[in-house]
């Protein structure tokens, strides 16, 4: 499936309830992630054989996505991950499953811990890609239906028309932006 049928979150452990919201941690723009389960397979010799049993079970979250450090998500996501911080995370698969009030999106959480980060840096972009390594176990669930301006970004804040001398102030106080 393409990478933008799918909202991936990322929010530091230590972001208080009231910030930690799909809004503010939306990691924006995402080029690809994938997430792994590795079993650790356990080997015996029985007789002239080799037999093989189920062992430790590994997950993995990779994600690459354009950083900005504008965005309060990006700049915190890199902090906890240059910091070795515990985050928790979430994977959205953007169909929603019913409608109206009770729509909800599958979804993947699990408490994540940073293994390794890379910025890339090119003419046109900076990109982060980073490898996370899940705790225990994912968790599958469904979440409440994201805000539309996440599913669909053209609708998010933009800045409306307004003629020289018309406003003082920046575009999160003027009266005639509404962003």
């Amino acid at each position: 499936m393409a990478v933008d049928k799918w909202t991936l979150l990322g929010i530091p452990a230590d972001v208080p309830t009231a910030e930690a919201t799909a809004e503010n941690y939306v990691l924006t723009g995402t080029s690809e992630f994938s997430h792994e389960m590795e079993n650790e397979l356990r080997e015996s010799i029985k007789g002239n054989r080799k037999d093989w049993s189920g062992g430790v079970v590994e997950e993995t979250i990779s994600v690459t996505f354009p950083y900005d450090p504008t965005f309060r998500a990006d700049r915190d996501f890199k902090e906890a991950c240059k910091y070795g911080r515990q985050m928790r995370f979430w994977i959205i698969d953007n169909t929603l499953i019913d409608t109206g009030e009770t729509a909800t999106h599958n979804s993947t959480f699990a408490y994540v811990i940073p293994e390794s980060r890379s910025l890339s840096v090119d003419d046109e972009e900076d990109n982060i890609e980073v490898s996370l390594k899940v705790k225990l176990n994912s968790a599958d669930g469904e979440e409440p239906k994201l805000p539309d301006e996440i599913l669909d970004p053209s609708l998010a804040g933009q800045v409306a028309y307004e003629t020289i001398g018309q406003e003082t102030g920046d575009l999160e106080t003027v009266d005639s932006q509404n962003v």
